[in-house]
């Protein structure tokens, strides 16, 4: 990760402890994008209104699912094995890294999943790709997941509504206005024609 700040957090690979490592990530989700902004929950709740929040919450539990029930194959709590997470939050980005001592598998072999079917497994990796930027999987041990997300710009503004186009001094309305009476124009003309010279 860049030399920006960093949170870490060490907690147990269980699904027990997935609470405090998605609120965690919700929080730093939050400073990215409302930086400076303080929002607080209802209750036990996090808040995740902005879609870069829920998008990142939900991928980053999907991940913290497959090493809890995957690579430790949900015997973290017997074996011990821990789950290292590393965020740094950034201007408009946040990269999370996860590391875990669990078993490897070959990312390049899950498959993408049929949807038309709602299979009830075998999604997380799929969630997890369409909703963040970069989902990249370095078997080990230790097992090391690196997550990116960028802020999406706000859309631009509308364009404003077209302007009339200025008046011209010289409109009807103020030319009549401008003159009291009507002007007339006359030519003067020969009374008789001029002699022809032949």
């Amino acid at each position: 990760m860049a030399a920006r700040p960093t949170i870490r957090l060490t907690i147990p690979g269980t699904l027990e402890y997935r609470a405090v490592a998605v609120r965690v990530v919700a929080e730093a989700c939050r400073m990215v994008s409302a930086p400076g902004v303080e929002r607080t929950a209802d209750g036990n709740a996090y808040d995740l209104r902005h879609p870069f929040d829920a998008e990142f919450v939900s991928a980053f539990a999907e991940i913290f699912n497959n090493i809890a029930i995957h690579a430790y194959q949900r015997r973290a709590a017997v074996d011990g094995g821990e789950v290292d997470i590393a965020i740094a939050v950034g201007a408009g980005e946040l990269d999370v890294e996860i590391r875990d001592h669990g078993k490897p598998f070959d990312i390049d072999a899950v498959s993408t999943p049929d949807l038309d079917s709602l299979p009830e497994g075998g999604m997380g990796i799929h969630i997890a790709r369409a909703l963040l930027d970069e989902v990249i999987y370095e078997p080990g041990p230790p097992n090391l997941w690196r997550l990116h997300k960028q802020l999406s710009p706000p859309p631009p503004p509308p364009p404003p509504p077209p302007r009339a186009p200025p008046r011209s001094p010289f409109s009807r309305e103020t030319c009549r206005s401008s003159f009291s009476e009507p002007i007339r124009v006359t030519s003067r003309r020969s009374a008789s024609p001029a002699p022809s010279t032949s």
